[in-house]
Parts: structure tokens; sequence; C-alpha cells
């Protein structure tokens, strides 16, 4: 098989292509565990490049916009102020799932390196480059097409980043995941276990959208 192959398998048994174009807003929150404590993530991902992002924990909650030209946030409640595009990369590197779906979109120069396993799985491995053209790669089941495990190269202190995909399940339509393990770096491990997967709906939190964004549905709390 080629990269280009394994590459559309993959997304084919993440998402029909009618399901995928049917996507205007993917909203995604998880309960996460790291090396500093417990706090929860919330994004969302507005087509074609706008991302809200939210974090809390017991130490406050930053919310962050950012589009194509732009990104601003800062703590909840407070006026929100002008940020770096190094924090829209930061951001943007939180959105797992469209990391999946768009990896065509997101990443360029496939290359099938071959077989190997992980987690005692048989996969392949497919080499790519991101968008700041650093290297990548996602290791792709040959069982079922789902992605294993994905690795990147975002820069920094935090070093490269594995990304293990597990708990798959179906939601509005996409075959997603819903839990992750992210190591940076040797030794610093994070896990995020997903408690909301929705297309098309806005998170509840998201208090002050930017202009012109698509109609979608905004939750409403339980």
């Amino acid at each position: 098989m080629s990269a280009d192959q394994v590459l559309d398998s993959m997304i084919s048994a993440v998402a029909s292509e009618r399901s995928r174009n049917a996507i205007q807003s993917l909203t995604t929150t998880a309960e996460c565990k790291g090396p500093d404590g417990d706090f929860e993530t919330t994004v969302t991902s507005i087509r074609p490049d706008t991302v809200y992002f939210r974090q809390a924990s017991g130490r406050g909650i930053t919310e962050i916009w950012s589009t194509a030209e732009r990104t601003w946030g800062g703590a909840a409640g407070e006026e929100y102020e002008s940020l770096t595009p190094q924090v829209r990369d930061f951001v943007r590197g939180h959105e797992f799932h469209l990391m999946v779906i768009d990896v065509k979109d997101r990443f360029s120069d496939f290359e099938l390196v071959g077989p190997e396993k992980v987690e005692g799985t048989d996969c392949l491995r497919i080499s790519m480059k991101d968008e700041a053209g650093a290297d990548a790669s996602v290791c792709v089941r040959t069982d079922n097409w789902l992605p294993a495990e994905m690795h990147l190269n975002p820069g920094g202190a935090a070093g490269p980043v594995r990304i293990v995909f597990d708990d798959w399940r179906m939601s509005d339509g996409l075959n997603a995941f819903h839990a992750i393990e992210l190591t940076e770096g040797p030794d610093r491990v994070f896990s995020y276990e997903y408690v909301d997967v929705s297309v098309n709906r806005f998170a509840v939190e998201m208090r002050v959208p930017p202009p012109n964004l698509p109609r979608v549905q905004r939750g409403e709390p339980e």
C-alpha cells in the first residue's frame, strides 16, 4: 500500500466523507491529569481557521481565541489581550481530533515507512511534515485502520510529543477516540479522558465569540 492509501483508509475509518463535510465546528471537553495536577480542557474548532481554547484548574481558568489573523485571550473574567503567534500554535496543537480528520490538510510530504508494532498491535507508520516543516508521523493499525499513535515535534522546551489514541466510540457521526495519553519529552505524561465530542455545537462556556461564525447550536449545561 502507498502512504496515501493508508491515510485514506484511516480517514474513512474515522468518518465518512459525508460526515466530514458536515463538520462546521467540533467541540471536545476532556478531564485531564498531568505532572502538575488535574485540569479540564475544552477546544472548539470552527471551520475554516478559528479555535476557542479553555483550560480550567485549581489555579484558575484561561480562555483563548485564535484566528488566522490574530490570537487573544487571558484569565476568564478579565479583559482579553493580544497574544503571540506561538500561542496560536499551542492552541491548534490541542485540536487532536482534527489532526486525524484533516491529516492531509495539516501535514504534507507523506511517506510509508513500513510496518511496526505499537502496544502489541500491527501498524503501518507514515512519516510526514507539519505546517512548520517539522518531522511528524502517524502509525495506523492494520486491523481497523484507526490511528494508534502520532508523533509531533512542535519545538520549544516541551520537546517531542507522543500521542496514543484509545477508547474509540461513535459520536455525532464520527468514530472518535475518547482517551489519549500524551507524553512530552522523556517523561512528562498527560492523560485526557473525553467527556464530550460534539459536532456543530459550541461549548457552553464560550461567551464571547468573534464575528462571522457559522450557525451552529450552542451546548446547554445539563
